[in-house]
């Protein structure tokens, strides 16, 4: 029997005849002429979409009828032969799960498509179909098999395993209730495992009715109300079940109004079931219920490995997943102070068991934990390099130049310093010269030149020169250095240029015990182009310095500065007896008089054996001499044939200087007489004044008693509007002659 409560009716089965009654008096309201029915069933799932007719699928003889019912009319819609008659059926939506001999079978009511499911080969076991679920059946199969069976003829769930042969079968989510020999028995479909049995002897059905089971026996009716879930949840939680409270959660039926409670409670158990499953050392399973439920990160960052673990094996690989953990965290989109708890356990970590100091250096710069507490963890694993870095990325200079002062000092050690050099490096990146005054002393101990270089950055902020010279007094080689820079970017003072010269003396005379060193040799050579190009040099004042044997050649090139030729080349000549020094000398200076000069030390009895190098150089550079004077200069035994190419230069450039005077001269009188010309054309020219001319300044017409003028282009003006001879008011062109004037 089957209650149809749209319709307050009752359908009942009884001598193969469909009855139906009045739900409430049970007074008989027809019999559906129908015969030989042995089995119906109530579509739960309907396709007809009048909620006042119900469908009915019923068995008879070899065939399925498929009808709709309601209080005016019974109509059969389809009915479809089978080759047995259907010993029982179920339907749901579209599709009839039915039984027929020993085997099941699945009808398609809309095509009258018939799929055979499986046969069962025990003939005393009793087939029975229960619907599940939309679109879901569960069939008693062989070997004691409960087996799940979609309406498209397949299944998508484990069977479960009776513990002997059912009777009857009811549903009530999530568990299968099965009528066997030991009773009532409760099946859960999430993990197929029987969790209760009740023993009630001789059970002939089992109903679900609105969510209460109903049992009867021969004599008796039971009804069965389910636990609620949430105590179920309770006791197996109180037994530390934790696993199957998630599952049984994971699986309830919750209402709409209480779903966000409960996916806060599932998130929960998922929590504490991913940190039972590290906890145990099923790291993967942990990691993986850590993604899906997105836990907390505190919650395992609080986890005391080394209590949990307390084998070394199974600690270093708890480690290895909590660090992975931690570093697929630090890359979701966390709240800021799960942020900082992630990046303070790193940290620690890092700050631990990195030796080489790479992995932390590259993850301090980007390290949000808080600012105290990363102080803290760095000065107890003593990284103070680090701290100075994160530091420095934090914008606190000073900070970390102390910290960095007191490692170079030796006052702390951090085997991960990278020394001076990189102290240096991070004063010239801040460019505050406070802080340079004050951190770059110990830098200047060990490395003048590195010192040097902070000085010399472009990064650094204008600052006096002055400044920096007293500063650096105490380390002549950085000064050295500081001073060519201020050279090299145009600073004129003549200070400075002195300064650096005379310094340039001193570490001569210092180094004049190794002259044959590189860098004495360098020296000499930076002091000589100095001295040669600077304009800003106190030339007296070092012309007395140098007023010493051991600087002639420098002497020298002051004394050609200062117009001392005749000096200088003595020194070279007769002092240093070298000559290609006073030809390198003369040639620097391309001056006349100092060719003159180095001609007349050479020719003199002194020098008699220099006089081949006076013939070969008025030979290359005649053009350098004044001719008179150093023909005047060379002796009077002097033969002709040596200075021939000397005076055949000298007779050639006069000649060729008085041909181009001649030549000059004519061209000018030639341009003369043509601007003469084209003068005398412009002003005997005439020319006519239209009646609509007009001045192209003051745009007024020219009247008969204004004068105006004519310029070389055409353009007209009045007189008085004329501003220049020469240039066109209109166009801005330029002329020569300039405009006609006519009054």
């Amino acid at each position: 029997m089957k209650a149809i409560s749209a319709l307050t009716q009752l359908l009942v089965l009884s001598n193969e005849t469909l009855t139906v009654l009045d739900l409430e008096t049970l007074a008989l309201v027809r019999t559906l002429k129908f015969k030989s029915i042995n089995s119906f069933h109530l579509n739960e799932n309907p396709l007809n979409e009048d909620p006042f007719t119900v469908e009915i699928c019923a068995g008879s003889k070899k065939k399925i009828l498929y009808i709709h019912l309601s209080d005016e009319h019974v109509k059969i819609i389809k009915e479809v032969s089978t080759s047995l008659t259907p010993s029982t059926l179920v339907m749901d939506g579209a599709h009839i799960c039915f039984a027929m001999g020993f085997e099941y079978c699945m009808l398609d009511i809309i095509s009258g498509e018939i799929q055979q499911l499986f046969a069962v080969d025990n003939p005393q076991q009793p087939l029975i179909i229960h619907r599940v679920s939309k679109g879901e059946f569960l069939l008693s199969g062989p070997g004691g098999l409960g087996v799940f069976v979609l309406s498209q003829g397949f299944s998508d769930k484990p069977p479960i395993n009776f513990s002997s042969q059912v009777s009857a079968l009811a549903f009530h989510h999530p568990y299968i209730i099965a009528v066997c020999r030991q009773g009532i028995c409760f099946y859960s479909i999430i993990d197929q495992q029987c969790k209760q049995t009740i023993a009630i002897d001789n059970v002939r059905s089992i109903v679900n009715g609105d969510g209460r089971i109903f049992a009867s026996s021969l004599i008796d009716l039971f009804a069965l109300l389910p636990i609620s879930w949430e105590k179920q949840l309770e006791k197996l939680l109180a037994d530390n079940r934790i696993e199957e409270a998630l599952v049984l959660a994971a699986n309830a039926h919750i209402s709409s109004n209480d779903r966000e409670q409960h996916k806060l409670m599932i998130k929960d158990l998922e929590e504490k079931v991913a940190l039972l499953r590290f906890s145990s050392g099923r790291f993967l399973d942990a990691m993986e219920l850590f993604e899906t439920c997105n836990i907390d990160p505190r919650k395992v960052i609080d986890l005391d490995l080394e209590q949990m673990f307390p084998e070394e094996e199974m600690r270093n690989s708890s480690v290895v997943v909590f660090l992975d953990f931690l570093q697929r965290w630090r890359l979701k989109c966390l709240a800021p102070d799960q942020r900082m708890a992630v990046d303070l356990a790193l940290l620690k970590y890092l700050a631990r068991n990195d030796d080489e100091g790479v992995q932390l250096m590259d993850f301090i710069v980007d390290c949000q934990a808080e600012s105290s507490e990363t102080c803290d963890c760095l000065k107890t694993f003593q990284r103070f390099h680090c701290l100075a870095t994160y530091y420095i990325s934090k914008q606190k200079w000073e900070e970390a130049f102390c910290i960095w002062d007191r490692l170079m000092k030796s006052d702390i050690e951090d085997v991960h310093f990278l020394g001076y050099p990189h102290v240096a490096e991070q004063l010239t990146k801040c460019g505050d010269i406070s802080l340079i005054w004050r951190f770059s002393g110990e830098i200047f101990k060990r490395d003048e030149e590195m010192g040097a270089k902070i000085f010399t950055s472009e990064k650094i902020p204008a600052v006096k020169p002055r400044a920096v010279i007293d500063y650096l007094r105490n380390y002549p080689k950085s000064l050295r250095i500081f001073l060519e820079f201020l050279i090299e970017k145009k600073i004129d003072e003549e200070s400075v240029h002195t300064q650096l010269a005379m310094m340039y003396i001193d570490d001569i005379k210092l180094s004049d015990l190794n002259r044959n060193s590189p860098g004495h040799r360098m020296t000499i050579n930076k002091l000589r182009s100095l001295l040669r190009t600077s304009q800003k040099l106190e030339l007296v004042k070092l012309l007395e310095i140098l007023d010493t044997p051991g600087f002639p050649h420098e002497h020298a090139i002051v004394c050609g500065r200062l117009g001392q030729h005749s000096t200088a080349i003595n020194t070279f000549i007769n002092y240093l007896k070298d000559f290609d020094a006073a030809e390198e000398y003369c040639a620097c200076l391309d001056d006349p008089e100092a060719w003159n000069a180095l001609l007349a030390a050479c020719v003199t009895e002194a020098n008699v054996h220099m006089f081949d190098r006076v013939a070969d150089l008025l030979r290359r550079r005649p053009h350098q001499f004044d001719v008179p004077t150093a023909l005047l200069c060379l002796p009077d035994s002097t033969k002709f044939n040596v200075i021939a190419p000397f005076v055949n230069f000298a007779v050639r450039e006069a000649l060729h200087e008085k041909r181009m005077k001649t030549i000059e001269k004519a061209l000018h009188q030639m341009d003369n007489l043509t601007n003469k010309y084209e003068l005398k054309i412009l002003e005997t020219e005439s020319f006519s004044i239209q009646p609509s001319s007009y001045c192209c300044v003051c745009k007024k017409r020219f009247v008969v008693t204004d004068g105006f003028v004519r310029y070389p282009n055409g353009v007209l003006t009045h007189s008085k509007c004329a501003t220049s001879r020469h240039v066109c008011p209109l166009t801005g062109h330029l002329f020569q002659f300039g405009f006609q004037y006519n009054s």
